[in-house]
């Protein structure tokens, strides 16, 4: 009898111990807090082969609640608009926090079968981002 509520005890901590999670998605490969421009800003890469975005989150001081949030699925190029969703690949090669903007290279694979290494930068002005701009590096 001692046995078996051993043993039931100890399987529901081991339930209970694998059930709970981090809240950090798998897809998510890198996350960072930096400070720019006075404001903290949290950068979320994740695995652009799973779910090709970039998330940029300013935080409110105490609480690290989300002030405003901006997610990047697509890269202003010129006249044009680069989908990282619909390229034969889009990875993020280098982020640096510069004092007032986020500068991220990313290498842009085209369909057709040539690349090309974009940087773009973010400003971050007061508790906002400004435009996502992007050109060839």
């Amino acid at each position: 009898m001692t046995r078996s509520l051993c043993f039931f005890l100890l399987t529901f901590i081991v339930r209970s111990a694998l059930a709970e999670t981090t809240g950090v998605p798998a897809s998510v490969s890198q996350v960072q807090t930096e400070i720019v421009n006075g404001q903290i800003v949290r950068i979320v890469q994740y695995n652009m082969e799973i779910n090709p975005i970039i998330q940029f989150e300013i935080l409110s001081r105490p609480d690290f609640e989300p002030i405003q949030a901006l997610t990047v699925g697509e890269l202003p190029y010129g006249p044009e608009t680069l989908s990282l969703r619909d390229s034969s690949g889009a990875f993020v090669e280098k982020v640096t926090v510069e004092d007032t903007h986020i500068s991220i290279v990313f290498e842009y694979f085209f369909i057709e079968g040539h690349s090309a290494l974009l940087e773009c930068q973010l400003p971050v002005s007061g508790k906002h981002f400004g435009p996502f701009q992007c050109g060839k590096k």
